[in-house]
């Protein structure tokens, strides 16, 4: 295995909270730094890729495959920050996370498509956020989303957080840029978590109107907040 570097926020066994996957128990592999400042971040002790410890592949590795074996765990998140903006780290990893039987499930805000062509065919699960502008208080990134999409659609889910501030017209692209991958694509609504100071989730009218226009267009839709601070678990 090729040894090289990464700042690594957290390691940790904990339940999967968002998305296709919530309830499955899974080893989280936290990378710091991000490429974007979401206003709803959950995690942004991890944007900052300087307070982490920087781990080498081979320890990193070790370190997952010993902890999924003592939680008997079959899944390893990648998640952030942004995991892609480690992929030659990911790539270094995955042979090692691949033989001790784990599933790869990398969660990426993306947009790093090019990034993602060059380790796709490592991961088992992409879960991918369309980040709105209007929820996060950013430009829009529709063309590499729909870039992305295009990499490995039949790995991908999709996630879309609305706060009190998403707009209807920004969740319509986003449900438009999910289908021109596929009407079976899975799409999650996510309503943000309230966070003092951060953020605010939207009105059930908006969360109804917005399940209603996907799934007037889409095949698998679902409302789903995270679920990880309702349970009481990282």
């Amino acid at each position: 295995m090729r040894k090289i570097t990464a700042p690594v926020a957290d390691l940790f066994c904990s339940i999967q909270g968002e998305g296709l996957y919530a309830g499955q128990r899974q080893v989280f592999l936290r990378f710091a730094g991000c490429n974007l400042a979401c206003s709803y971040c959950d995690e942004p002790a991890a944007l900052d890729g300087a307070a982490a410890e920087a781990m080498s592949s081979s320890a990193a590795a070790a370190a997952v495959v010993k902890l999924a074996r003592s939680k008997k765990v079959r899944a390893v998140s990648l998640t952030g920050g942004e995991p892609l903006l480690r992929w030659r780290f990911i790539k270094a990893i995955a042979p090692a996370l691949k033989k001790a039987g784990l599933a790869l499930h990398l969660e990426t805000n993306g947009v790093l498509y090019l990034e993602l062509k060059r380790i796709k065919g490592l991961v088992d699960v992409v879960a991918m956020d369309i980040k709105l502008p209007s929820s996060t208080g950013q430009r829009g990134f529709w063309a590499a989303h729909k870039k992305f999409l295009s990499v490995a659609p039949e790995k991908t889910f999709i996630k879309t957080v609305v706060t009190s501030r998403t707009t209807m017209a920004d969740l319509e692209k986003a449900v438009n840029a999910a289908a021109s991958a596929g009407p079976g694509v899975p799409f999650f609504i996510q309503p943000s978590t309230a966070r003092r100071g951060r953020s605010r989730p939207p009105s059930s009218k908006f969360v109804e109107e917005a399940c209603c226009y996907a799934a007037v267009r889409l095949g698998r839709v679902k409302v789903l907040p995270q679920q990880h601070p309702l349970w009481g678990v990282k």
